[in-house]
């Protein structure tokens, strides 16, 4: 029982530190997209790349997707790439229903890449590609035997590129992980695609 107490708390702390984070990065990011938008000469520029990138996609849409989809899923595997810089390329190319799809499949075979890598390759793979003190430090606060609620809130307010690699690493079992991601990962493809679309129709 004091277990487990201790282990409700120490999840709260690091939620709590978590969730600031992610609201201060959600913020920079709303700021930067208004900055970008409120500058009439940077939108015309910004917009002449999604024309034309759009253009190339145009060409060859199967293997655009693809590529999208793929951009999707390295950004839910390394912490360096952020596929929400040409998700208003992908909704000005196939429309918001298709790239919100995109964008979470992507995200989706991203978490199921990184959760397998900690599952089957260790942690010696999956600290060379996060660093030591993520997994170290959320190692700590969940098990394997976690309640689902728990794993729920880790999913969604931990940096996507974490839970996958410290629940394969605690081989956590896969088909609670895979509902725990699908579920989570949804608002944040929608939220993603709204920012997109809001650039692209200018409204700050």
């Amino acid at each position: 029982m004091r277990e487990a107490v201790v282990f409700r708390f120490r999840l709260t702390v690091n939620i709590r530190r978590n969730y600031r984070r992610h609201l201060a990065v959600v913020g920079l990011l709303i700021f930067l997209v208004g900055l970008v938008v409120s500058s009439g000469a940077l939108q015309e520029r910004t917009a002449d790349a999604v024309f034309w990138t759009e253009g190339i996609i145009s060409k060859s849409p199967v293997i655009g997707m693809l590529v999208f989809v793929l951009l999707a899923a390295v950004s839910a595997i390394v912490a360096f790439f952020s596929v929400a810089v040409i998700t208003p390329v992908a909704i000005y190319a196939w429309g918001h229903g298709t790239c919100l799809a995109l964008l979470w499949l992507g995200w989706f075979l991203g978490g199921i890449a990184s959760f397998l890598i900690g599952r089957y390759f260790g942690r010696s793979v999956a600290v060379a590609i996060i660093g030591e003190d993520k997994i170290a430090d959320w190692e700590k606060q969940i098990s394997k035997r976690s309640r689902f609620i728990h794993i729920l809130i880790f999913q969604a307010l931990v940096p996507s590129e974490i839970p996958g690699y410290v629940l394969g690493i605690l081989r956590y079992p896969f088909p609670l992980y895979l509902l725990a991601l699908a579920i989570t990962e949804l608002p944040y493809a929608v939220a993603t695609v709204y920012l997109g679309d809001s650039f692209l129709e200018e409204r700050i």
